[in-house]
């Protein structure tokens, strides 16, 4: 994904259950302070303009996200 696109994405799921759940976190607000925090950055704008921030949150958040979308186990609660 482009710089450009990984904060416009971020935002997007942080209004998301589903995403929410994946985080382990309740609320649009705590999501985006847990994305902050795994991706080692004080706003989710660093994602478009730091390489290193938006690998981190490749692997940390949008690779595992997309995995925990296709585990049926999850489809029971992405359904609630």
């Amino acid at each position: 994904m482009t710089g450009q696109r990984a904060c416009l994405w971020t935002v997007q799921r942080c209004r998301e259950r589903a995403f929410q759940q994946f985080l382990g976190v309740d609320g649009e607000q705590a999501a985006a302070i847990r994305v902050k925090e795994l991706c080692e950055v004080s706003s989710r704008r660093e994602l478009d303009q730091d390489e290193a921030a938006r690998g981190r949150w490749n692997e940390r958040i949008r690779q595992r996200y997309q995995q925990y979308l296709q585990d049926p186990r999850n489809q029971t609660t992405l359904e609630k």
